[in-house]
């Protein structure tokens, strides 16, 4: 690789579904340094997965884990600097800024510039000292307490009240909404970070997250305000914009004032119904995840800080431009695997360079299909990974993305789609149909692909209608639709062994007293699953009951409890078609998993004999169009259990279009009944997940807010 005129190492390319702030600072920096750039990603595995997004780190590098040391840290980063040279190095991590703050200057002396916070104002902004902080100074903050032991608990979470905040002593956060959820939330974020965890009170009202960039001589040289538009179930804020609030900004710059600052920064405020005061979350010391709105803004606060650590002085970089919006979206992508096995065996791999552009969308063949579930707001919808398969396909002309609400972030991926289309919320299948009706006039299209769960039995009931307009599908009967669904999975006549694989004792419970009887005959662990979706672990009667609880406020009467089953996982996805005969099916072993379940990093891992038993599992149900069977690999027996069959395509599908396979494009063809095409030679790949931001205009979003459609290109 040529060599370049600036070289920058960040770290924090981890975090899956709550995104450390490594990937976009790096993207931020590709577009917004003026002149040549190299960037190193720094990470402790090889599965950073937001450095091998194409186009975004140069060069990966393995570093020692903190535990490790400050020594080993500054013995990698000057190795490192010998091979590529460093100019500057930007910490991402919140657990790396003390480490970087005591190696600061023997890192300048040998010619590698950072900008951190000393280690004494880390420590006066850590999640336990910020309720005296914020005492001190006069600063309004929900009521805070740091518990120790756990057994305690209970008792403070009760004396609180509920809704509650349950926080880890370093990140994570969870509401709860009883006793028993706050003792298991705590429990499972003390065994993660240790250290006790912190009640506070859950406060409603606007959120606003302030990013900032303070020099070294205490000034602040740039700070973006965005305002939380959607936020995930976790409480993370998924879709933003920016706002001129001028008692945000004042009340900003006078914690910061009041900090001795220097380097990146983020602020964490509510503001109550009806309060005039903001009210200060959290402080994190790093940039935040959403910093790539400030390169939408044009305020690039990445660049404002390297600027200022290659040359001190730097000047106050202009004001954000208000009303500039953002989404959070995911992006995949398959890397070889010698490529990560390199990076796994010598600690340093080049990065992937970036994807070549394809023809615009709607230029290729003559089908044209609409795609539902594209959406990446709480949980990864499939619809995204079938149309980027689709959108390599020559057959596949124009592809429209469908969604349910405005914040679907595949509604504004023009690179995907050539126009999108808002349908109905509400649970009618009358509603659906004439939305479908409508849209096909506009933008006619020979197949649709339903892409979740839900959606189903809607399609199902429009069906004849639909083949009346001209448009195909690919669906199961009622049927067999019903029979896959886990209350018949688990306690039906499915449950049997089917050679290579078994459906694991399931107990059905409705009460608190049935979960009892359950943990007591099926012993411990556990998992309670809700019959739709949710998978909780428990590791006492306790927890189990917490669980059931927890199901119950989502609107669930019923629950499964099964034994607890610990291994590797393993799916296989397989299209069906009228015949139920499951064809080029693909298995792979995940590698990374979110909290939400969702995988974020696989690997394709042929299984003959558990694709020829599921095989036949379908062709018993008489399945057909897209599915996911989903195993667990038992670490003592060896033996696969069958935990869950998905009536659609898989969020990882993208993956059989960079394996030879597309899943989607198969569908597609039995849908019409053109011959599929044939398969070409697997190879060995790792399957990838990471999060990135998309700029949003207001024009589109109203549009799609207002109009409910929106063409692209």
């Amino acid at each position: 690789m040529k060599t370049l005129d600036l070289h920058v190492a960040v770290s924090g390319f981890g975090g899956l579904n709550n995104p450390h702030p490594g990937t976009p600072v790096a993207r931020a920096l590709r577009l917004g340094w003026r002149g040549p750039i190299e960037i190193h990603a720094l990470g402790y595995e090889s599965l950073m997965t937001g450095a091998w997004m194409p186009g975004v780190a140069d060069r990966l590098h393995v570093v020692p884990s903190l535990a490790d040391g400050d020594e080993a840290t500054f013995e990698r980063l000057l190795e490192i600097h010998r091979q590529h040279r460093l100019d500057a190095v930007i910490p991402c991590l919140d657990l790396e800024l003390p480490v970087y703050a005591r190696l600061a200057e023997r890192l300048a002396r040998a010619g590698i510039k950072t900008l951190v916070p000393s280690a004494e104002a880390v420590y006066a902004t850590a999640k336990l000292r910020l309720p005296r902080f914020a005492h001190e100074n006069d600063i309004l903050t929900p009521k805070t307490i740091h518990v120790l032991d756990m057994g305690d608990v209970a008792l403070h979470a009760e004396q609180f009240g509920f809704p509650l905040m349950i926080k880890g002593t370093v990140t994570g956060a969870k509401r709860v909404t009883n006793v028993d959820q706050a003792c298991a939330e705590a429990k499972s974020l003390n065994a993660r970070w240790g250290g006790g965890v912190l009640l506070q009170d859950a406060l409603a009202g606007e959120e606003f997250v302030v990013g900032a960039v303070i020099a070294g001589s205490g000034s602040c040289l740039g700070l973006v305000c965005m305002r939380k538009l959607g936020v995930n179930p976790d409480g993370k804020g998924v879709f933003g914009s920016v706002v001129d609030d001028p008692e945000i900004v004042r009340e900003a710059e006078s914690i910061l004032g009041k900090l001795a600052w220097r380097g990146p920064l983020e602020l964490e405020f509510i503001r109550p119904p009806g309060a005039k005061r903001l009210h200060l979350l959290e402080i994190n010391c790093r940039f935040p995840s959403w910093i790539m709105l400030s390169h939408f803004a044009g305020c690039n606060l990445p660049v404002v800080l390297l600027r200022e650590v290659l040359e001190p002085g730097a000047r106050r970089s202009p004001p954000p431009k208000p009303g500039t919006m953002f989404v959070r979206n995911v992006r995949e992508t398959a890397v070889p695997m010698d490529r990560v096995t390199r990076l796994e065996r010598f600690a340093t791999e080049d990065g992937v360079p970036p994807l070549r552009r394809r023809n615009r969308p709607g230029v290729n063949g003559a089908i044209r299909v609409a795609v539902t579930g594209v959406g990446t707001f709480d949980v990864i919808n499939p619809g995204l990974g079938a149309a980027t398969a689709l959108r390599g396909a020559s057959e596949v002309g124009r592809i429209y993305g469908l969604g349910y609400g405005s914040f679907d972030s595949g509604l504004y991926r023009g690179d995907v789609f050539d126009a999108v289309f808002r349908l109905p919320q509400e649970d009618d299948a009358g509603a659906l149909l004439d939305r479908l009706r409508a849209i096909h006039k506009d933008a006619p299209f020979d197949v649709i692909l339903p892409c979740m769960d839900g959606e189903l039995s809607r399609f199902l009931d429009i069906r004849p209608d639909l083949e009346g307009l001209g448009v195909r599908t690919l669906l199961p009967s009622r049927e067999a639709l019903d029979g896959r669904a886990k209350p018949n999975l688990f306690t039906g006549d499915m449950r049997r062994d089917w050679g290579a694989f078994e459906i694991p004792e399931t107990r059905r419970v409705r009460s608190e007293e049935d979960v009892e009887r359950a943990v007591h005959g099926l012993g411990l662990p556990v998992v309670v699953k809700g019959p739709v979706s949710e998978c909780i672990a428990a590791h006492d009667a306790g927890e189990a009951i917490a669980a059931w609880f927890q199901l119950r406020e989502k609107g669930c009467d019923e629950a499964l409890v099964q034994p607890l089953i610990t291994g590797d996982d393993f799916a296989v996805a397989a299209v069906c078609g009228r015949d139920h005969e499951p064809g080029a099916m693909l298995t792979v072993k995940k590698l990374l998993k979110c909290d939400r379940g969702s995988t974020w990093a696989a690997v394709n891992a042929p299984q003959p004999a558990l694709e020829a038993a599921f095989a036949d599992f379908l062709r018993d149900l008489g399945w057909c169009g897209p599915t996911e069977g989903e195993f667990i690999r038992d670490e003592t027996r060896e033996r696969f259990y069958l935990i869950e069959v998905n009536p659609r395509f898989t969020a990882w599908i993208s993956f059989s279009a960079a394996l030879g396979l597309n899943h989607p494009l198969r569908a597609v063809c039995l849908a019409l009944d053109r011959p599929c095409p044939p398969p070409t030679a697997q190879s060995e790949m790792v399957f990838m997940r990471s999060c990135e931001e998309l700029p949003v205009s207001a024009r589109d979003f109203a549009a799609i807010a207002k109009k409910g459609f929106l063409r692209h290109g």
